[in-house]
This record gives structure tokens, C-alpha cells and sequence, in this order.
């Protein structure tokens, strides 16, 4: 037996007729009829007395319906779970995202306003610090994705790219190196400096360049956001570099960008840890970050 037949069996019993229970359920008075006595053979037995075209619910029927009523409710239940599981709407769902500093003011608000349109009774925690401690919350389940520089400095995690960036140098307005069009290593002599990222691999490489061309080459600050190094080159403390993409958000009078040669492109995405499949809320907040990236590409 199914649940249809269930179901016409129980509107049968409450509305007394297979021409009522049809017109209840949307069907065709046939189509009732067929439904009920495929339930019939299947239990081997007539729940109702035909009595000139009237239908009479034998002691069985009554025996049968309070269970039927049951199984109605529960599987009514169960429908509105299914509908809340594929709207992210089920229980009490949380997604979990860690981004650097300098984006979860700026890039990911719009997305989280874009996905709580979607989900508004999913929480969103929102979780901040570098790409090493980013990684770090991910490893340790402490949050379901992040948001860091391809590749990761530990290469066990799914990872799926977004974003494609160049390198900017931010110095104050004003500041002699503005008047180029671009600034390359030699330009950085004798000039103070502020550097992200101590210790990764992408610091390394840049300060290998520096030494290489520029042995004079002073490391004034050390910052662990991009929006902090903009801030520090507002206030003449030094020449910044710095992801394009994110030194974008932070434009304003006080300073100015000019490209960095020889250009460093460097990937951006979304890491997982490896064989944890996600949340369908998860992957809905995934595939957001992948419009808006898909929307502000150049």
C-alpha cells in the first residue's frame, strides 16, 4: 500500500463518499474508486459495504482509520521538514565562515544580506583573522568554510577558486612615487615599507624579490590585514603592498594605488576540510560568493 491510498481512504471516512473524497482531493471519482479497492485486495478484505452506491465503513474501517489519522499527521510533519531542509530553514541551521579581517567588513556583508534573503532562519556566524588562523579554524571544524589565498598553506583541504588578483602598492596621496604609473622593486629603496602576512609563503617570495634587487630595503611595519596597511599608508608610515582586490575596498583622498611590477597574480577561493561534505545551507552561501564573484569580475 501507499500513502495516496491511505490518504483517500482517510477523506473517504471523513467526507462519506467517494464523490465528495474526489472533489476534496482533486481526483476523479474513478481514480478514488481504483484507489480503494487496490487497498482493499492488498488487505484481503472489504472496508466498506457497497449499499446502492453508497459507501457504509465496516467495523474494520474504523478499526484502521485512528491509525491512518497517525500516520496523516506524521507524514504531513514530515513534508514541512523536507520543505524546511530544502529551504535551509530546519532546525536550528548555522553556517559557519571565516574571512580575513579586511573582507568581513567589506566584501561579505552584502553576501550575508544576499543569503539570509534566501534563508532567513539560518544564523550566519561570522568569524575573522588571518589566512593561517583561518585555516586553523577550518582544520579544526571551528568554521565550515573559509575564505584565504590559494594554494593553502596546508594542502589537505578542498579548495575552489574565486577570485584572481594582482598588486597594489598604497602609499600616502601626495607621496612622491604617486606621480608614477606603476611602481616596480627599485622604486621601493629608501623607502619605508609595511608588509602583510610574516612568514607565508607569498611574504617570502616578495621579500626574496626585495633583497635580490633592493638589499637596502626596510621593513617598517608588520600588519595582518589589508585594511590596516591601507590605514597606516594613509598616515605616511610607509609604502604598502598589498592584494588588488582587497586594497580596492579601502580607496579613499588620503591615499593613493598604483600597480606593482613585476605583477603578482594570486588566487583567492573558498577551503573545506576533505571528505566532510557540506550542509545544503552551506553550499547555498558557497554559490552566493560565486555570483558576487561572478558579478564584479573586470
Amino acid at each position: 500500500m501507499n500513502f495516496k491510498q491511505l490518504e483517500i481512504f482517510k477523506t473517504i471516512m471523513d467526507t462519506g463518499s467517494t464523490m465528495a473524497a474526489a472533489a476534496q482531493l482533486g481526483l476523479s471519482q474513478s481514480a478514488i474508486s481504483r484507489q480503494l479497492a487496490s487497498l482493499e485486495e492488498q488487505i484481503g478484505r472489504e472496508l466498506f459495504l457497497r449499499d446502492k452506491g453508497r459507501l457504509v465503513p465496516r467495523p474494520e474501517a474504523h478499526l484502521l482509520v485512528g491509525e491512518v489519522d497517525d500516520v496523516a499527521q506524521s507524514v504531513a510533519r514530515l513534508r514541512i521538514k523536507i520543505g524546511d531542509v530544502r529551504t535551509g530553514a530546519f532546525g536550528e541551521a548555522l553556517v559557519r565562515v571565516a574571512f580575513p579581517h579586511s573582507l568581513s567588513t567589506t566584501m561579505l556583508p552584502p553576501i550575508v544580506a544576499r543569503f539570509k534573503s534566501d534563508h532567513p532562519r539560518v544564523t550566519v556566524e561570522i568569524l575573522s583573522g588571518p589566512y593561517d588562523a583561518i585555516e586553523r579554524m577550518v582544520r579544526n571544524r571551528v568554521a565550515d568554510l573559509g575564505f584565504v589565498r590559494l594554494p593553502p598553506e596546508e594542502h589537505s583541504f578542498d579548495a575552489r577558486p574565486l577570485f584572481v588578483s594582482g598588486t597594489t602598492c598604497v602609499m600616502p596621496a601626495g607621496h612622491p612615487l604617486a606621480a608614477k604609473q606603476t611602481i616596480d622593486v627599485n622604486d621601493l629603496a629608501r623607502n619605508d615599507l609595511i608588509l602583510l602576512g610574516r612568514q607565508r609563503v607569498n611574504r617570502n617570495e616578495l621579500e626574496h624579490e626585495l633583497r635580490r634587487m633592493v638589499p637596502t630595503y626596510r621593513c617598517s611595519l608588520e600588519v595582518h590585514s589589508v585594511e590596516t596597511a591601507c590605514a597606516c599608508a594613509a598616515q605616511g608610515l610607509g609604502i604598502a603592498i598589498v592584494p588588488s582586490l582587497i586594497a580596492e575596498f579601502f580607496r579613499s583622498d588620503a591615499i593613493a594605488m598604483r600597480p606593482f611590477l613585476p605583477d603578482k597574480v594570486s588566487d583567492y577561493g573558498i577551503i573545506t576540510m576533505p571528505g566532510a561534505p557540506l550542509s545544503w545551507t552551506a553550499e547555498a552561501f558557497i554559490n552566493i560568493i560565486k555570483t558576487n564573484a561572478t558579478e564584479t569580475a573586470p
